[in-house]
Parts: C-alpha cells; structure tokens; sequence
C-alpha cells in the first residue's frame, strides 16, 4: 500500500533535496507544482529535476491540492500567507497543510487562523542543512496537525520534533536561533578579516574555541552575560578600541559598532548598580533585570 501521497507546492531546492531522499523511501509518491514550471528560462531545471526523481508537476494550484493528502508549502517565506490563500478553497478535511518556509511566527499564526476549520496546519522549522540531510533533516514542529504528520514521518524516516500545538512555536525557535546563528557567523567574518590582516586567525580561532567549547554553552551564556551585567561601561571603552582598530586595518566594523551600541544601552539601564551587592547567578536573572529597566526607561 502506498503511503499518503505528498504534494509540495514550490519545487525549488529545498523540496527537490527533500524528495530526492523520499523517493528511496518504500512506495513514496510526490508530486508538485510550481508557478516558474513552465517560465521559459527558470522551468527547465525544475521540469528536469522532477523528471529525475519521478515526480509528477501538477498543471495547477488546485490540480496539486486535490491530488494530495499532505499539502507542502514550500515557495519562499515572502509568499507563504499568499500561498495558503491560494490552496484555501481547495482544501478539506482530509488534507495536512504543511508549511515549511522560514516565515514569521506571526505569518506561521495568520496561516494556522486562516485555514483553522477546514484543515489541520502544521508549522514547520528546518534547522540543519537540507542538502546535506535531505529528507532526514531534523525539523521542529507546532500546530494542531503535528501528531499526524510526525506519523507520517516517522514511517519515511524523517527526524521530527513535535513542540507544542500552538502554531508559530516552531517557527519561532527557528528566527529566535537565527539571531545567533546568522550573527555569529558575520562576527566570525568581521574577527577573521581583522585577523587575517595581522596574519594570526590560527591563533585566534584556537583561543575562541577554547572559550566557547570548554563547557556547555549554558554555562558560558551565564558567564559571559552575568560579567556583562557588571563591567557593561568597561566593555563599551574596548568595543571603542576594537572599532578604532578595524578602522584602521580597513575592515569593516558594523558588528562591532552594533556590540559598543547595545553595551552603553546596558549602562543606560544602570544594571551595575542593581547587582553591586547582588551578583547575578545565570544569566535569566540579568535578562529580567534588563526587561524590568528598560521598561522604565521607556515611561
């Protein structure tokens, strides 16, 4: 017997990659359809990866709908409400609305509210690298469809996560995990540009991974922002030394412009006085600290 036949709308890399690991899966069957399929110059690779993997293109939004039962949303995070707006009148009952675009919590809501009655949502967060891990890549899940479709997945040897029913929560550990994960990865190019011009990131690297790996990063998150919360005003006169010094080397310093920044803004906030006699134990109680402050700066 075949398993639940899947639809993806948009078949761009991530639902190629994704399908290219179901297809060894027993008895899958994909299907898809894009809205450049037939586009003169962009159609052609999507009509020849879909011919690689054997997946049938739908002629329409609406073909693609009625034709599935699980109902993958997979255009672009910009597109993701219009989308659902789209496959809406074709939807029922019968149908798991899917999204795995990297929208907004907030969108990830308005879709589950717009579809609520007619058919389970599912919120979907991809936080590895799907070309590496195809269909097997971990991914967080929220929503009132959750259980099903970690079933399904479950039986195709997908690595899912259920959260919690609320649709946006998934969602939102992705964006909320982005902060750090895309910002560490632009402040590692601004440290290593820096570095590079002195001909010591060999070094530097070895430093910062003993920093950060030499225990969990917990521990290391109260650490460095408990420190923080008391030598705010000391950091911001070596955040102004750090960027005299990029400037300097010709290396852009707008990461490090933006940590001098957030740093006075903590020393507005007068954490150092609230925790003189009282020092912080992990870094949930500064983040308090810091909520309860700059609310009163804002009245």
């Amino acid at each position: 017997m075949k398993t639940k036949k899947l639809g993806f709308i948009g078949f761009g890399e991530a639902a190629y990659q994704i399908s290219s690991g179901l297809i060894h899966e027993e008895s899958q069957e994909i299907i898809a359809f894009d809205v450049s399929q037939d586009h003169p110059k962009l159609g052609q690779l999507i009509r020849n990866r879909a011919e690689e993997l054997g997946v049938t293109l739908m002629s329409s939004l609406k073909e693609l709908v009625l034709n599935s039962h699980i109902v993958v949303s997979a255009a672009s995070a910009k597109y993701a409400l219009t989308v659902a707006k789209e496959a809406l009148p074709y939807l029922n009952s019968k149908h798991l609305f899917v999204d795995i675009n990297a929208a907004s919590p907030m969108v990830k809501e308005e879709i589950s509210t717009l579809i609520s009655g007619v058919s389970n949502f599912v919120d979907v967060a991809v936080v590895e690298s799907i070309p590496k891990f195809k269909h097997k890549v971990p991914l967080l899940i929220s929503g009132k469809g959750s259980s099903y479709f970690s079933e399904f997945g479950n039986k195709v040897g997908m690595d899912i996560t259920i959260i919690d029913d609320k649709p946006g929560s998934a969602s939102a550990i992705k964006m909320i995990r982005s902060i750090f994960m895309k910002g560490f990865t632009m402040l590692l190019i601004e440290t290593l540009s820096a570095g590079e011009k002195f001909g010591v990131n060999d070094l530097i690297v070895e430093s910062i991974d003993h920093s950060i790996r030499d225990k969990p990063l917990k521990d290391t998150a109260d650490l460095l922002i408990t420190r923080t919360a008391t030598h705010a005003e000391r950091r911001v006169s070596e955040m102004e030394e750090v960027i005299k010094t990029l400037d300097k080397l010709n290396v852009n310093s707008l990461l490090s412009k933006a940590t001098e920044e957030k740093l006075r803004l903590l020393v507005e906030t007068d954490l150092k006085k609230h925790f003189i006699n009282n020092t912080p134990e992990n870094f949930k109680e500064v983040l308090q600290q810091i909520d309860v402050a700059e609310k009163s700066l804002t009245k």
